[in-house]
């Protein structure tokens, strides 16, 4: 775990700490079992990337999963819901994911217009940092259940470093390729919170978002959760999401990425 995931871990638990002493939001609706006015959920994410790199102008491809192994990881996300009226929320969530792995090639490979040949050892390192604002309007609002759709943009930075062994002119010396990605991504879809018992014991949580921008490419977020209350302010909160999936094609002056992260989740939503 790097020094700032365990700063922002250590903080998450003294604000968890504090938020479960703090009353909850009275009903605003009657029996109303989703009445709060923010909310936040903090997340243990066991990732699980896929996909391949592929650089400007389709100079070469190198795959996750086939050139590097990269296998399960942990991070963490964080969403922040502001309900400031009884139907309209505010959203913020980050999410930023790192791995890394060194391998012996077992086939050569190109990246950026460099070479690195079958037999050398080359490490790649792959970065998705993602900020995402948002707007959610809730269609329906029940006692026990609600309907919602959601517009949030999506501030993605991905980027992919390899690094290894080549031979330039007859001599041996190490060079990195790298490759980035940054745009607002807008994304929309719905979500749906539901209370199967009669009471705030339970809950089931399922959201999916999505954007298809044609020929450029496409991105997509889901979630599916259940929460059981441990307290009035605190729910535990078990589930799977596909985090992020994105497709960019290659151009001229853009790499081209097929990134899917997705995995388990666990951790704590706080209400009040």
């Amino acid at each position: 775990m790097s020094f700032l995931q365990r700063c922002i871990t250590g903080v998450l638990i003294a604000l968890f700490s504090c938020l479960a002493t703090i009353p909850p939001a009275q009903a605003d609706d009657g029996n109303d079992l989703d009445v709060y006015k923010f909310r936040m959920t903090a997340a243990w994410w066991f990732s699980q990337p896929t996909g391949s790199f592929t650089g400007r102008a389709n100079s070469g491809t190198f795959d996750l999963n086939k050139d590097f192994g990269f296998g399960d990881y942990s991070t963490f996300s964080v969403t922040v819901d502001w309900r400031f009226k009884r139907k309209h929320h505010l959203l913020f969530g980050a999410s930023p994911l790192t791995n890394s792995r060194r391998v012996t090639l077992n086939r050569t490979i190109e990246f950026q217009g460099v070479t690195y040949d079958a037999g050398t050892e080359a490490s790649a390192d792959i970065e998705s940092l993602a900020f995402a604002p948002g707007y959610q309007y809730d269609i329906i609002r029940r006692n026990r259940i609600s309907l919602s759709i959601a517009t949030q943009v999506y501030l993605l930075k991905t980027s992919a470093d390899l690094a290894g062994t080549v031979t330039v002119n007859g001599q041996t010396e190490t060079k990195t390729a790298s490759g980035s990605f940054f745009a607002p991504l807008p994304i929309v879809g719905p979500r749906a919170r539901w209370y199967p018992l009669h009471s705030g014991h339970l809950a089931l949580d399922g959201s999916f978002q999505g954007m298809s921008f044609f020929g450029y490419g496409n991105f997509m977020s889901a979630r599916g959760s259940g929460f059981i209350s441990l307290n009035r302010n605190l729910r535990l909160n078990l589930g799977y999401q596909m985090g992020t999936r994105l497709r960019i094609d290659t151009g001229t002056n853009e790499i081209g990425i097929r990134l899917t992260q997705k995995g388990p989740i666990a951790g704590l939503e706080a209400s009040w």
